[in-house]
């Protein structure tokens, strides 16, 4: 045996043979083949032909007017929030929501717009949500005159 410093056990003798390999095992992988077939661009919070995705009711996503809004700076946020709004888009929401005080970005999910008008407001932009099948100060108004 060989010698050690005192206080120091030696190290326990190993076996230098191989571990055993356990082979891998068969999963069925059948389900996975298949994958949904993702659409670019469009509206997250509607389907293509006007239903509503997710379950939930659905919430208006509104630019609300302010002086401190210009032109360019919603035409640069807006999109970046909302990635379906095109410049030409975010340049009329910008109009309209001079004009009428508010104007709807999106139709959404409450988590969603939750998350919207929240990144919204750190680009800059005021926002607010409200429930969809809730007519806006505005709307009313400009319904009744």
């Amino acid at each position: 045996m060989k010698a050690t410093p005192a206080g120091v056990a030696p190290a326990p003798h190993v076996n230098s043979g191989g571990g055993a390999v356990l082979e891998r095992p068969a999963f069925d992988q059948s389900q996975l083949e298949a994958l949904p077939v993702a659409e670019e661009g469009g509206d997250p919070g509607r389907l293509k032909d006007g239903r509503r995705s997710g379950s939930g009711d659905s919430y208006k996503v509104l630019l609300v007017d302010d002086v401190r809004h210009t032109e360019q700076h919603v035409e640069k946020a807006s999109p970046q929030v909302v990635p379906s709004i095109t410049a030409e888009a975010a340049r009329q929401l910008f109009h309209e929501s001079r004009l009428k005080g508010v104007a709807v970005v999106i139709v959404a999910v409450k988590e969603h717009a939750e998350f919207y008008a929240q990144m919204m407001a750190r680009q800059g932009l005021r926002s607010a949500i409200e429930p969809e099948a809730v007519f806006s100060y505005h709307e009313i108004h400009c319904i009744t005159g």
